[in-house]
């Protein structure tokens, strides 16, 4: 910041402000279909939010050559506050969510960036390396999700056709759960030593999605997966599948019901009533990118088991 003339720094800072707010509204890749790429986009709020940090302190230290803390606290601050603020707006954008999480790693990404930036005064005291040192050492930990996202998408595409098995805690990153808690269980597995444990909750839809998956059914016939059924009585499920184009209409997607009887069961679903569902077109078997499982109008709690999701050909 020396280099800079204090009108210089504003413009400076000004500019890298609106370009990472620009890019931060204007660029959507809530669309992606790769977990390693999603998790990027996460994680980018660290950076990015650092950047505007670092706008900010452009903007407030006017002194070039005395190191003073008050321009950095100050941009920490309205940089957190900016993040609040952008999130808030996300609320009422098409495709965009208010998350808690983001917010941290903007607050996260602002303090160490500008903690890097800081000029400390050289007077043979270590704080400048340690608090540095810590600050880079908070960033690399960030991207760590990233190396496991991308460690689980390997495994993936060399388990395909092979879709669920469960034998990994980054394996459960690929699921989700709605009105619902989903675990690792060693109970009722079909394929290895471990199953997927949902507890259903009363509920409207409770039930599981994969969210992350290898995209091109073509070639496959069947999609199977046993599920294991707690209690005495029969349960209703439904099975919905649809492709990268789908347009969240109901007959724009594939939906079957099965009803599972107490015990061990296996779903088979046959993939030309999969590309077939589509009202008016077929589905794109090369783009499949999401299945849910779930029940309706749930009364009471129930317990279901699921292990062996994969694909079959005649």
């Amino acid at each position: 910041m020396k280099y800079f003339g204090f009108s210089n720094k504003v413009h400076f800072g000004t500019v890298i402000i609106i370009l990472c707010v620009s890019f931060l509204f204007l660029c959507n890749f809530d669309t992606s279909t790769s977990r390693t790429f999603d998790e990027v986009f996460e994680y980018g709020h660290l950076p990015l939010f650092g950047l505007i940090a670092i706008g900010f302190a452009f903007i407030f230290n006017r002194n070039k050559t005395q190191a003073q803390a008050r321009p950095y606290v100050y941009a920490w601050m309205i940089t957190v506050a900016l993040g609040i603020i952008t999130e808030i707006i996300q609320i009422i954008m098409p495709g965009r969510y208010f998350e808690l999480h983001d917010m941290l790693f903007d607050a996260i990404g602002a303090g160490c960036f500008l903690i890097i930036a800081y000029p400390f005064p050289n007077n043979g005291i270590p704080a400048k390396r340690i608090f540095r040192a810590a600050a880079l050492a908070v960033i690399l930990a960030g991207t760590a999700p990233i190396f496991f996202a991308a460690s689980d998408e390997i495994t993936m595409h060399k388990s395909f056709p092979l879709i669920g098995s469960f034998e990994s805690a980054l394996e459960m990153g690929r699921w989700g759960g709605q009105e619902s808690e989903i675990s690792l269980s060693a109970s009722h597995a079909t394929h290895g030593e471990y199953s997927l444990k949902a507890d259903l909750l009363p509920g409207e839809y409770p039930g599981i999605s994969l969210n992350y998956l290898k995209r091109d059914w073509r070639g496959y016939d069947r999609l199977t997966f046993d599920v294991f059924l707690e209690w005495n009585t029969p349960q209703r499920i439904t099975v919905r599948i649809n492709d990268k184009d789908h347009n969240n209409e109901y007959d724009d997607r594939y939906n079957k019901s099965f009803v599972l009887d107490p015990g061990s069961n296996t779903v088979v679903i046959d993939l030309k009533e999969v590309m077939a569902a589509p009202k008016g077109r077929d589905m794109d078997m090369g783009n499949i990118v999401n299945i849910c499982i779930f029940s309706y109008h749930l009364a009471e709690p129930r317990t279901l088991y699921f292990d062996n999701f994969h694909l079959q050909r005649n």
